[in-house]
């Protein structure tokens, strides 16, 4: 393998990651700066609010997190005769399955509870801007390492991987925002846009569990996971349980704590498990008196509110 080739790569890769930082916090001070333009406070009790969770993303996710994510995978690929070389005829390869990852992990997300508690973190802004950006995780490079491990066992370069799979999303920082309206049809059927990601935020049980794709539609649309934008279903932000603060602490505690009491209210291990690994609509026990810092939204619309 031609380590300056993966060393070429690798600065490439980075540069344009860096580049999504730098786009990031334009389209930040483009939004509250459209905020004043149009006579309203240039920034929201929840935009304000998204900022404290910067340190969960470029401090401990991009720089700690990562780098131990990308030892692990290393350590693992140390255990397989399969390598994938890095060159100009891979490069195809590892970036659609750079997209697999990202597919994989956030699909995973979504639809198992334990890690949805966790990712529910990022999709509870009722306020769909730019500083959605902003609510990383604590807990996701738990689960890149889980999905992305088989990956590393086939071959796949680790650090090429994970830059590709973290760093090509990084197209994401202008797709959380309302601001720019539908695009051509057939770019709107392969790329990740502001709708098909609005999609991807909205609560309403049309869009629900739908378009995981980083910079590509094409893992959806192959695992029958695509959801357009519909004119005629107004997309609803949040998620279905959704917490009455804004307090950074109570989103961050919010699902799991819904996790920590159904895991307790299941009589035996198997019945545990399963509320750890099903799907979270699934798994929540609705006879519990309701939480008075929750919201149910699909009830409130129910009822007519």
């Amino acid at each position: 393998m031609d380590e300056s080739f993966v060393q070429n790569v690798v600065e490439a890769i980075t540069l344009f990651g860096f580049g999504g930082g730098i786009l990031l916090l334009f389209c930040i001070i483009a939004e509250s700066f459209l905020r004043w333009r149009e006579g309203r406070r240039p920034f929201s009790r929840e935009m304000g609010h998204n900022y404290l969770f910067f340190p969960l993303g470029p401090l401990m996710e991009g720089v700690v997190a990562n780098a131990l994510l990308i030892a692990a995978l290393t350590a693992a690929s140390q255990l397989t005769p399969l390598h994938i070389p890095v060159n100009w005829w891979t490069l195809p390869l590892y970036f659609l399955t750079g997209e697999f990852a990202f597919y994989i992990f956030h699909r995973a997300g979504h639809e198992l509870r334990i890690f949805w508690a966790d990712h529910s973190i990022h999709h509870s802004a009722e306020t769909y801007d730019f500083t959605v950006n902003l609510r990383h995780t604590p807990f996701s490079t738990l689960y890149r390492l889980l999905t992305w491990t088989p990956l590393a066992l086939l071959g796949f370069h680790p650090l090429i991987l994970v830059l590709m799979a973290i760093n090509i999303p990084a197209f994401q920082t202008f797709c959380h925002t309302q601001r720019i309206g539908r695009l051509a049809p057939w770019f709107e059927w392969l790329f990740v846009t502001p709708s098909n990601h609005a999609v991807h935020h909205a609560c309403n049980p049309l869009y629900l569990d739908k378009n995981y794709g980083g910079l590509l539609m094409i893992w959806d649309h192959v695992f029958g996971t695509y959801q357009r934008l519909e004119e005629s279903e107004p997309p609803v932000f949040g998620i279905t349980r959704q917490p009455r603060s804004t307090n950074p602490l109570v989103i961050l505690t919010h699902e799991f704590r819904y996790l920590a009491r159904d895991v307790r209210a299941a009589p035996g291990f198997l019945a545990k498990l399963k509320v750890l690994l099903g799907k979270p609509g699934k798994t929540f026990q609705a006879t519990h008196v309701p939480d008075p810092l929750v919201i149910d939204r699909s009830a409130a619309k129910a009822a007519g509110q």
